[in-house]
């Protein structure tokens, strides 16, 4: 792929939370996303009560100053204020004046690895019910949109040789929160492979099945960034063609 494109999750800024961990650092993984065709990367730290108090304005601030410095370093790069919310009861709190995912009504935010069903859905439909519209990060890493078993497999992600077994996604918690309105992102190192072959599996089920609107790097280090990037990116655009890759990567993915 050679448009250049938008990175929707990535954890740029510096000493905010778990990725960057200084100016340096960030100027370093800025270039690897730039040279990797990202011309637009929004900034999205963690947001979790007790943890991770990254406010509204706070980011903001951040993000202007890294701009400054990586346009000072000659990389031709966007950066987008944002945040990753961690979907919990102290959510509903943080609603007032939350970075949204640019201009839209999507929220970004993170389900809990390991949650009941209901938790999730009550949580997601709060936040409908509220005028937004979650954008769920990652959900090939969360068992509770597991898709399950794969007809006629024995295990939740079993092979034929050389061809895949189908899974059907309908009735599932996936599908419907994205029939009342949820949005998915999915991540280029679950595309790589870097959480390990069940969650890559996944991610390409999901990807398969039209479940993700976007894509992002989720990236926290520039350390094997540009390798697992372009691993990636390789595999969507195996799995689903380069043009439909494109629209996951576009400014317009959310639209």
């Amino acid at each position: 792929m050679k448009k250049a494109f938008v990175d929707y999750h990535c954890h740029l800024l510096p000493s905010l939370d778990d990725g960057s961990t200084d100016p340096q650092e960030s100027v370093a993984m800025a270039r690897i996303l730039a040279r990797s065709g990202f011309d637009v990367v929004h900034c999205t730290p963690h947001r979790i009560k007790g943890c991770y108090e990254n406010e509204p304005e706070k980011v903001r601030q951040a993000t202007r100053l890294l701009q400054r410095l990586v346009h000072e370093e000659g990389i031709d790069l966007s950066l987008v204020a944002g945040t990753e919310h961690y979907l919990d009861e102290f959510l509903v709190d943080q609603l007032p004046g939350a970075l949204t995912t640019g201009v839209s009504r999507h929220l970004l935010v993170e389900a809990p690895f390991r949650s009941a069903p209901e938790l999730v859905s009550a949580m997601v439909f709060g936040l409908i019910n509220r005028g937004m519209s979650p954008l769920i990060a990652h959900p090939e890493r969360c068992n509770v949109f597991d898709p399950g078993p794969a007809t006629g497999s024995r295990g939740a992600f079993s092979f034929l040789r050389g061809k895949p077994k189908k899974h059907d996604l309908s009735g599932s918690l996936i599908v419907g929160l994205c029939e009342a309105g949820c949005r998915y992102q999915g991540n280029l190192g679950s595309f790589a492979g870097i959480y390990g072959s069940e969650i890559k599996e996944r991610a390409i089920v999901f990807l398969k099945e039209g479940i993700y609107s976007c894509v992002g790097s989720d990236a926290h280090r520039p350390d094997h960034l540009a390798r697992y990037l372009s691993e990636g990116m390789e595999t969507v655009v195996a799995t689903v063609g380069e043009e439909a890759a494109f629209e996951l990567f576009s400014a317009q993915a959310l639209r």
